[in-house]
Formats: structure tokens, sequence, C-alpha cells
């Protein structure tokens, strides 16, 4: 099954409600999209949801990356092409992981679509293994008043799981989580992400105002570069600590694993590289008795919907934080994630997307390239 043509398009998006993280205030996103159509009319595509602070990549970056792998595809074997993106990614992809995972979403889009399966199928588990998952959806850092306010909206609509963006004041966070279940009891569940900015003494604050709140997980506390003091942070609290922005390879996990206290590692198939690397890191990740999650940027629900057919094909995958997608002002890919009363569903036809690319006339599109 021959490429006849790829094509690559990329589309700047405004949210709806921009945030802000400990680092940085994030009011807009670029999504790639790269789809492969073979001279069958059959079609795979994949997105790039490229965040320097995150995937290490900037927007231009990760469109070039994608630009030297389009010249290569056209008359390639789909097989032959899922065979050399190791080498791609070694060659031109290293550098700009959510590139890498747009390449093997496509790819993998079209060989599933090729055996007339659905993706979880051609990840190696049943249909049957997909079901409605329950996502967090993250506040940011914000006011106590303003944590509030956004919460008794997210409940209203259905939503179960708070994930609190934090790690600029650790009382402040506190008060917010106190706060929160004080109001709502065992409702809801919680976790706090303080995005690197906690030191060991704030670690050691948090665990005594939090360790009976019930907090399904402190996400990354301190920086991502120093995964000793990642390890003394973990085993400082009692709150099982996840890694995020420390790890983003195989190798990454495997010394995290070494420190045999982080308890969960964030999978993000943007930042890890797409399908297969995360299934290796997920493989990594249990052989170390390290639980994973399924996390995400601001990026498509064409992106989300890999990730839950991931989900449904990894048991090892205990949580999910697949919010990326709502606060997208424009997404051409919403149709493929359905969210109710907090949990997510994805239709189930052949591939990922059955092949079809929508209309791109209500977007800005930024490039649009064969």
């Amino acid at each position: 099954m021959i490429i006849k043509k790829a094509h690559l398009f990329s589309i700047e998006i405004p949210l709806t409600v921009p945030y802000q993280i400990a680092y940085d205030t994030i009011s807009s996103t670029t999504n790639h999209f790269l789809q492969l159509v073979t001279g069958h009319g059959l079609a795979g595509i994949g997105c790039a949801a490229p965040a320097q602070e995150v995937t290490g990549e900037s927007p231009s970056a990760s469109l070039e990356a994608l630009k030297k792998v389009v010249r290569q595809l056209e008359g390639m074997d789909v097989e032959e092409a899922l065979q050399k993106a190791p080498e791609w990614r070694l060659e031109w992809l290293q550098r700009c992981p959510s590139a890498a995972c747009a390449l093997d979403m496509a790819l993998a889009d079209l060989s599933a679509s090729a055996s007339e399966a659905p993706l979880v199928q051609w990840l190696g588990a049943s249909p049957d293994h997909v079901k409605p998952v329950t996502t967090s959806i993250t506040i940011g850092i914000s006011s106590l008043d303003d944590t509030m306010r956004r919460a008794e909206r997210l409940i209203g609509e259905g939503f179960t799981f708070l994930k609190i963006k934090g790690g600029h004041d650790v009382v402040l966070d506190l008060k917010r989580l106190v706060k929160l279940r004080e109001t709502y009891g065992s409702h809801i569940q919680l976790a706090l992400d303080a995005n690197q900015g906690y030191t060991l003494k704030d670690v050691d604050r948090f665990e005594k105002g939090a360790r009976d709140l019930g907090l399904k997980y402190l996400e990354q506390p301190t920086p991502k570069r120093d995964l000793a003091l990642l390890g003394q942070a973990a085993s400082a609290t009692s709150i099982p600590v996840m890694a995020d922005e420390a790890v983003q390879t195989v190798d990454d996990t495997c010394r995290i694993g070494d420190l045999y206290s982080v308890r969960l590692i964030n999978i993000k198939l943007q930042k890890m590289g797409g399908l297969q690397a995360a299934h290796a890191i997920d493989q990594a990740s249990q052989e170390a008795q390290m639980h994973t999650m399924l996390g995400c940027m601001d990026e498509s629900a064409l992106s989300i919907a890999a990730a839950l057919h991931f989900g449904a094909s990894h048991p090892n995958v205990h949580f999910y934080d697949l919010d990326g997608h709502f606060d997208l002002a424009q997404d051409p890919f919403e149709h493929l994630v359905h969210c109710e009363t907090g949990n997510l569903t994805m239709p189930i036809s052949e591939g990922l997307t059955g092949g079809h690319l929508p209309d791109l006339k209500a977007f800005r599109v930024l490039v649009e390239e064969e």
C-alpha cells in the first residue's frame, strides 16, 4: 500500500479561557496536521501540538521537521514508512517529539484503516475494552475565590476530578484544596500539579496540610532536571508523586524508576513522540512498578482520541488528564471525542479518524502545502 500524497497544514487556535501555570500564561496554541493518502484512497491523519516548555520545540521547529519527513513519504509503502519512522525520529525528529507524534499517529491511522480495524485493535486490544473514562479537568493558578467559582461551574457540568495548578505559593495551594474538599466532600477527586515550583521545604509543608485530603497525586513538585530532588520529595510525602516534565524517554523512565519512590509517570503522546514511544515508556513504567497517566497539551481532539485508544489497550494506565481540547475555540476534529459528566468516549471506526479530513474554511490556516 503506497503513500501517494502527503498533505501538511497548520492552524493557530485561540483558547476560550487563557490559563496560568507556574511559569507562563497560555492564551493560544498551534497544531500541525499531517494527512497521508494512498493510491486506494485511504487516509491517515496525525496531530502535532508543540509547546516549548514541555515538548522542547517551537511550532516552527516542529513544522520544519514535518516538512523534511513529508518529502520522503510520497511513493513509500506504509509498512516501510512505519519501519523507517524510528530512523527519522533519530535523524530529524529527535528534538521535535510532537512532529514525531504526528507522523506516528498518521501512519498508525493509515495502517489500522488498511486492516479495517479500529486503532485500539491495531494496538493489540479488543474494541470491547473501550469504555468511558473519567478525565480530570484543570483549574489554573488563581485566587481562592476564582478557584471556587471555576470549580462550581465545572462540577455543575458534571466533572468529578479537579486537577489544581499550583507551585507559586504552597499556602495558597493548600487553602484552595482544603476549601474544595470542605465544600464538595468525597463527591470529587482532587490532585495538585506544582509544575516544578516546590522546594523540599514546600513539599514538607504541603504534606502536613494535605495528607488528609485524599489527593490522588502530587504532580512534578520539583525542577525536572534534578531527579535526586524529585526522589527526595516523593519520599517526604505520603501523597503519590507523579513525574511529568522530568520524563520524556524510556531512559528517563528507568532513571526515575530507580529512585523507588516516585509512583506515577505522566505519558503525553506529544511529549513522548507518539504511540510507539508511549508504549515503550508504559512498559518501562510497569516494570518499575509505576502506574501511568495519560496527559495532554493544548491539542486537537484528534490527539485526545488517539490517547483514548492507547489507554484502552494499556491496562497500566490508571489516570486520564485529557482536557486539552475543551478550551480550543475551534477544532476540526471535535467530533472524535465526546464528554458526558466528566467521562470521555470516542467513536469506534476503522483506524482513528475514518480517513476524513474536515472542511478547513472556518479555520485560520497558517501553513498549507502538499
